[in-house]
């Protein structure tokens, strides 16, 4: 079997852990779990996808398949990158809350739930990887006809994708710094590069809405308009245009529009959300280039109710559909006024 090896290294504050989710520690199941979900969203239009997936990744219960996808980690000491040191405060990081007349940290509110910062022990509750640890990824196929199907879901990992939790905020982004295997060349350069219009361009012909996060023709792609000098300078940024554009949807107090963005919505401990979970359809991801940090934002539409039929007799897939949509396009009007529009 071929053996391909990618050295990575944390931009970003990686909330990733194993049962205990107090203890963080670098997991395989989870690199592997992120590669299957890029595959997806890849093969979002395939009719062919359960039986592919399953081909390359395995099945669970009757008709059980061995997945054929190795990986495994290495990488230095990770317990001197595991910290609960508060996030950067900065100026450009706060945001004022009129009602309770304070400034708050925008990387906190995307954190949200999964940060918390004891203001009594100046430190975080929960313990993350920091920016700067490096790691390799060694990749092997059972069967090598579906090592390429797995290099270019690697790639759209590379390009749009994270680690841990809060990773569709931008949180756990990596940098590839190394990579060791026989790959072309072409290959070896997508793996490194920033994402672009050639990115979205191969699903341009995708027309039908996918029932998941996957790409087609109606994806979009926004990025900052400068780059930074620091991870946290970059990812506020990218923080302060999704609020902003998220709130702009409709008047304080209202949430009929931004329970489409994601669910649950909860207020005051009062969930307005008609449902109890729903990922948001936004991806934020940081890159590093020559010490220089930019912000990427990936817009995948899909339909909302996927699954739910039948279920709750409450909705109409319909109608939660048209809502789903229009909320996500006024979403995607204002983020023009913010970020710069890629694709």
């Amino acid at each position: 079997m071929p053996v391909i090896i990618l050295t990575f290294e944390v931009l970003t504050p990686m909330f990733l852990a194993g049962a205990d989710t107090r203890q963080p520690e670098l997991r395989g199941p989870a690199i592997k779990g992120a590669l299957r979900f890029w595959w997806r969203a890849i093969h979002g239009a395939d009719p062919q996808l359960p039986q592919k997936e399953g081909a390359i990744f395995g099945l669970t219960g009757e008709g059980g398949r061995k997945s054929r996808l190795i990986l495994r980690t290495e990488g230095e000491d990770i317990a001197p990158y595991i910290t609960t040191e508060p996030l950067p405060r900065a100026d450009y990081l706060l945001y004022r809350v009129k009602e309770k007349g304070h400034d708050l940290n925008i990387l906190e509110y995307m954190a949200y739930g999964t940060y918390k910062w004891d203001k009594a022990t100046q430190s975080s509750e929960r313990g993350y990887i920091k920016s700067g640890y490096t790691f390799r990824l060694v990749i092997q196929m059972r069967n090598n006809g579906y090592l390429s199907e797995v290099i270019r879901a690697l790639q759209y990992f590379c390009w749009f994708g994270g680690l841990g939790a809060k990773s569709r905020n931008g949180f756990g982004s990596l940098k590839v710094r190394a990579i060791d295997g026989d790959l072309p060349d072409a290959t070896r350069e997508s793996l490194i590069s920033l994402p672009g219009q050639n990115s979205l361009a191969p699903f341009n012909n995708v027309q039908e809405l996918p029932h998941f996060s996957a790409l087609s023709g109606g994806a979009r792609l926004f990025k900052t308009r400068r780059d930074y000098k620091t991870w946290d300078a970059c990812l506020g940024e990218l923080g302060h245009a999704y609020r902003n554009s998220r709130l702009s949807l409709e008047p304080a107090h209202s949430y009929q529009q931004r329970q489409y963005i994601g669910a649950p919505l909860i207020v005051n401990k009062v969930q307005k959300s008609r449902l109890d979970r729903h990922a948001k359809p936004y991806f934020l991801r940081v890159h590093e280039c020559q010490g220089r940090y930019s912000g990427y934002l990936l817009y995948l539409p899909s339909h909302y109710c996927t699954g739910l039929a039948g279920t709750r007799p409450d909705l109409d897939p319909a109608r939660e559909d048209a809502g789903f949509t229009m909320a996500c396009l006024a979403m995607n009007k204002e983020l023009t006024q913010h970020l710069e529009v890629v694709y």
